[in-house]
């Protein structure tokens, strides 16, 4: 059974259709069913998800132009849950629409170094709450630079441990962890005060909504 943060039960049925303002950002080849991301949305199924991007091509111009396009047909401010390759189309499409973006969640982002990506396209402040995540063995991104990229950004970094590239491979299904540092991010970003715990079993019933 999952210990989540109270802002993420499930909404009641006659809420589900209200737009919700979480937007599921995957990384290369999607996240497959066994990925926190997925289990997530199956959760959460009034969350949205990032669909029609070349997940088999790591384009950050094409990539983060979609995600534009999708952030610029909302009605509101997104909440940005990005894992991966996903993050820097995230973060790119974040400053490419900034009034469009309430928060980012990065988790384990790939080094853009990999795909020839100069770090001066993805520096600097990012001038929205963020909270950055990463792995102390991470293939994909070394520790060293994601505090580098913490600095760069100006957003905390939470150390997840040697937990490898934070996905359906190392373990990294329900990440209950993860659902609360979500909430924590949220909350701040949408100026909510955190109740006491003894308040958060009445209400559970509370959605990002």
């Amino acid at each position: 059974m999952w210990h989540v943060h109270p802002a993420l039960a499930p909404v009641p049925a006659d809420r589900s259709t209200k737009m919700n303002k979480i937007l599921l950002v995957p990384g290369l080849h999607n996240s497959g069913p066994d990925h926190w991301q997925s289990r997530w949305h199956q959760y959460f199924p009034h969350w949205q998800r990032m669909v029609g991007l070349p997940w088999d091509k790591p384009d950050l111009t094409v990539w983060s132009a979609k995600l534009a396009s999708k952030l610029r047909s909302r009605r509101g401010r997104a909440h940005l849950v990005a894992h991966s390759f996903g993050a820097l189309a995230a973060i790119t499409a974040a400053r490419q629409q900034p009034d469009k973006v309430a928060s980012l969640f990065i988790v384990a982002p790939a080094d853009p170094a990999h795909f020839g990506i100069v770090d001066e396209a993805l520096a600097g402040s990012l001038k929205v709450s963020a909270q950055l995540i990463a792995s102390r063995n991470d293939p994909w991104l070394s520790f060293e630079r994601a505090e580098y990229w913490s600095r760069q950004w100006q957003v905390p970094l939470f150390d997840a441990g040697e937990v490898s590239h934070i996905n359906a491979q190392s373990g990294h299904g329900e990440w209950s962890q993860g659902l609360n540092l979500l909430g924590t991010l949220y909350r701040r970003a949408e100026m909510v005060v955190e109740p006491a715990p003894a308040v958060w079993e009445r209400r559970a019933a509370l959605s990002f909504r």
